[in-house]
C-alpha cells in the first residue's frame, strides 16, 4: 500500500502534466498522453483513477463531449503556487532589455513607461497594461507662494527631478504679507522630500484623524492647497496588444471578448484592481474568477509592481486567457518591472 506521500507526490506529477499539456495544446488532457509524454511508470488505468481523485478534489474538470480533463481554476493556482519551475530568461534577452530601457535618452517618463510596456507585448505576446499614479512619482523639492491679486496667488512646485508645476489658489480670505510668508516656510518645512500622494495623506491626518495645532492654524489655506493638489491627474492604464488578445483563444466568446474590450477603454475597474496591487506583493497572480471584476473571470492577469525610492510607483503586467506561459510569462513581467525601476531612478537621479 502506498504511503500518503506517495500518493501525494503522483497526484502532483500528474496536475503538473495535466496543466503544462492544456497551456501547451489547448486540448483535453487524456491519460495515454500523460503516460507517453511524461513517462509516469504508472498504467493508463492508475492515472485515470488519480484524474478521477483530483477531479472529486475540484483541481481537474472534463468537457462534457471528451474524456480528457482540463485545469480548474483552482488546478491552475496550485500549478502556479506549488508546482511551477520560473524560465529565466536568456542573457542575451536580458541584456537586449537593459539596453532598450537604460541606454536609450528618453525625454519624458512617459516614453519611457510606453517602451517597458511594448518590450512586455512583444516577449509574452499578450495584450500589456502598465498603471501609473504619477502622484506617486512626483517629489517636492521647494513650494513657492507669489501673490497674483489680493483674491489669488500663484503656487509653484518645483519638484526632486527639476520639473515646475504652477497652480493658483483661489479666494477671499488668502494669506497676505507676514501670514504669506509663514505659510510658505511652513509648507516647505512639512512637505520637502514628499511625494504628493504623501502630501495629501499628511495633510488629512494632521487636519481630521490626528487634529495637530499646527496645521489647525493654517486649516483654511490647507484646505485649498489640498484642492489643488488633488486637481494633479494623477492614474493612467496605458495598454497594448489588443490584437493579441483577439488572436489568444478568447475571441471564440465574442460577448467575453467585447466585454473586456470595452472595460479595457473605460479603464476604472482595472485601475481599481491594480491599485490594491501596489499594496500587496511585488508580483501578484490572479486566475480567472480571482478576478474581482466580472469581465474578466476567463482571463489571468499577472502583475509586477515598479518603484521609486524604494515604493511602489505602478504596476505593469499583461492580461491574457488562463491557459498562458505562466513560467515565461511571470520571469518577463518581474524583469521588466526591475529594470524600468532602475531606468526611473536614473532618470530622476
Amino acid at each position: 500500500m502506498l504511503e500518503p506521500r506517495e500518493v501525494e507526490e503522483r497526484r502532483r506529477k500528474i496536475l503538473a502534466g495535466i496543466v503544462r499539456t492544456y497551456i501547451e495544446t489547448g486540448m483535453p488532457v487524456a491519460s495515454k498522453l500523460l503516460v507517453s509524454k511524461y513517462r509516469l511508470g504508472l498504467s493508463s488505468a492508475t492515472v485515470r483513477n488519480i484524474m478521477a481523485d483530483l477531479e472529486k478534489l475540484g483541481y481537474i474538470t472534463h468537457p462534457h463531449t471528451s474524456a480528457g480533463r482540463v485545469p480548474t481554476d483552482k488546478g491552475y493556482r496550485y500549478y502556479v503556487d506549488m508546482l511551477m519551475e520560473e524560465e529565466q530568461l536568456t542573457p542575451v534577452e536580458k541584456r537586449k532589455i537593459l539596453m532598450q530601457l537604460l541606454n536609450s535618452q528618453y525625454e519624458e517618463i512617459e516614453n519611457l513607461m510606453e517602451e517597458a510596456l511594448d518590450i512586455v507585448c512583444n516577449y509574452t505576446r499578450q495584450l500589456s497594461f502598465l498603471f501609473y499614479n504619477r502622484e506617486n512619482s512626483i517629489y517636492v523639492e521647494k513650494i513657492n507662494l507669489i501673490p497674483i491679486t489680493r483674491n489669488k496667488i500663484l503656487v509653484v512646485i518645483i519638484t526632486e527631478s527639476g520639473d515646475v508645476l504652477h497652480f493658483f489658489l483661489e479666494g477671499e480670505e488668502l494669506p497676505l504679507h507676514e501670514k504669506l510668508e509663514k505659510f510658505t516656510n511652513f509648507l516647505n518645512s512639512e512637505f520637502k522630500g514628499l511625494s504628493i500622494t504623501n502630501i495629501k495623506g499628511k495633510i488629512k491626518t494632521k487636519l481630521i484623524s490626528s487634529p495637530d495645532p499646527l496645521y489647525s492654524m493654517f486649516s483654511s489655506y490647507l484646505k485649498l492647497f489640498y484642492k489643488i493638489l488633488d486637481s494633479i491627474q494623477g492614474k493612467q492604464l496605458l495598454y497594448q496588444g489588443t490584437k493579441n488578445l483577439v488572436d489568444s483563444g478568447l475571441s471564440g466568446d465574442i460577448l467575453n471578448l467585447s466585454s473586456i474590450l470595452t472595460a479595457l477603454e473605460e479603464k476604472t475597474g482595472l485601475i481599481k484592481l491594480l491599485e490594491g496591487d501596489l499594496k500587496k506583493g511585488d508580483i501578484n497572480i490572479y486566475i480567472g474568477e480571482e478576478n474581482l471584476c466580472n469581465f474578466i473571470s476567463e482571463c489571468s492577469i499577472i502583475t509586477a509592481r515598479y518603484k521609486l525610492h524604494g515604493k511602489p510607483l505602478g504596476t505593469i503586467g499583461i492580461l491574457g486567457p488562463k491557459r498562458i506561459y505562466y513560467s515565461r510569462v511571470v520571469s518577463v513581467v518581474k524583469y521588466v518591472a526591475d529594470v524600468l525601476t532602475q531606468a526611473i531612478e536614473g532618470m530622476i537621479f
